[in-house]
């Protein structure tokens, strides 16, 4: 390795590997690291590679000023250089050096040289190609003026020991963010149902809140946060609820059948009880933390109506936006003569409406629109 990294770096530069994923300022840390490092002049990665239909993902730290690159076809590399640049679909996990590919003289002829790399002071550049778990190609580059050195054997040893950490880095921080998007769907889908979830640890104590468990419990109208413990309003409820929460991790801990229990909570306010259901989170033993999540409490309040969107509900049985509208008054539990007096018109004509919706759908009765609706994906849009 270059006589300038000991351990010591290279474990910093690791550090700032693993964690520029995380940063504000995607892999900033790392790339003006190892610039600074190896004395390079730009380091870049390339997450997307550039196609005719996308710019590419490409994050870069260079000369005085840091840049990154998201998605913007407003720079010359992406929107003309790339496709010329040598220096692409290289072998996989090696490292390779433009002095590898041509020559100096030849280099120097090319027209990629005389309008890219000679206005930017590029004359050497190093770079690997690997493929992430999702199997995309991603590519990060190295870059030298003609003052500094070429790329020597250390320097390529060095690189060559980053490849396996480059590659289980990139491909970590992809599955985070694929789960992080997909968690956020399901999220966005629980709340438009009005579903407050509270995830406990082993020892009982709440870890997480959702929004919607949160609104629930900070009216204090029959739930209640103490001692990081959800707890009721009633003592005797209390004891339940514990017997159950117990239970629950008991039975985990043993490896044992555990049992999914519910419970309905009465609410001073005189409105309908919550709904509480716990149920166990699936989890690895061996690699479980002492504040892992190890339970879920669903909480339901039968009073909040669905958010159905009208759009997709025209779309999924071809309605009109008036026979829409009033599949979703009658959903929400409003009669013949309410969704009349809402609407402004006739009960005549809510009646004639409803004869075509039943068509439309396939429903024969009033009680099954209002299931059908309720189950339907446009009630979690």
């Amino acid at each position: 390795m270059p006589s300038n990294v000991d351990l010591k770096a290279f474990s910093h530069l690791l550090d700032d590997l693993y964690i520029g994923a995380s940063e504000h300022d995607k892999w900033q840390t790392f790339l003006s690291h190892i610039k600074e490092l190896l004395q390079l002049q730009f380091a870049s990665l390339v997450l997307r590679q550039p196609t005719p239909n996308d710019p590419g993902l490409l994050f870069n730290s260079g000369a005085s000023d840091e840049l990154t690159i998201l998605d913007s076809a407003d720079n010359d590399y992406t929107s003309e250089f790339f496709a010329q640049d040598p220096l692409i679909n290289l072998p996989l996990n090696q490292v390779v050096t433009l002095s590898d590919i041509m020559t100096q003289d030849e280099l120097r002829k090319s027209e990629y040289y005389k309008l890219f790399l000679k206005p930017m002071g590029i004359e050497q550049i190093a770079g690997i190609d690997w493929l992430a778990s999702n199997g995309s190609r991603v590519s990060i580059r190295f870059t030298r003026d003609d003052v500094e050195k070429p790329f020597t054997a250390e320097d390529q040893e060095l690189l060559e020991l980053l490849i396996p950490h480059l590659e289980h880095a990139v491909s970590f921080s992809l599955e985070k963010q694929q789960l992080m998007s997909e968690r956020q769907v399901y999220a966005q889908f629980i709340s438009k149902r009005s579903i407050g979830i509270v995830t406990l640890d082993k020892q009982g104590e709440i870890v997480q809140l959702n929004n919607t468990a949160e609104q629930y419990i900070n009216k204090e109208d029959g739930l209640i946060r103490s001692r990081n413990q959800l707890l009721t309003t009633s003592n005797a409820l209390n004891d339940n609820l514990k017997g159950f929460i117990t239970d629950a991790l008991e039975a985990k801990r043993n490896k044992q059948r555990i049992p999914i229990n519910a419970l309905s909570v009465p609410r001073s306010s005189g409105e309908m009880d919550y709904q509480l259901v716990i149920k166990p989170i699936p989890s690895d033993r061996h690699i479980e933390s002492e504040s892992a999540p190890c339970l879920m409490i669903f909480l339901q309040d039968p009073e909040k109506n669905l958010e159905i969107s009208v759009r997709l509900l025209m779309n999924l049985y071809q309605l009109t936006l008036s026979e829409a509208t009033i599949a979703i008054l009658l959903s929400e539990g409003n009669t013949m003569d309410d969704v009349a007096e809402e609407l402004d018109v006739k009960k005549n004509t809510v009646r004639a409406h409803l004869r075509s919706i039943f068509a439309k759908t396939g429903v024969t009765q009033q009680s099954m629109l209002v299931s059908l609706v309720l189950t339907s994906l446009a009630s979690s849009s």
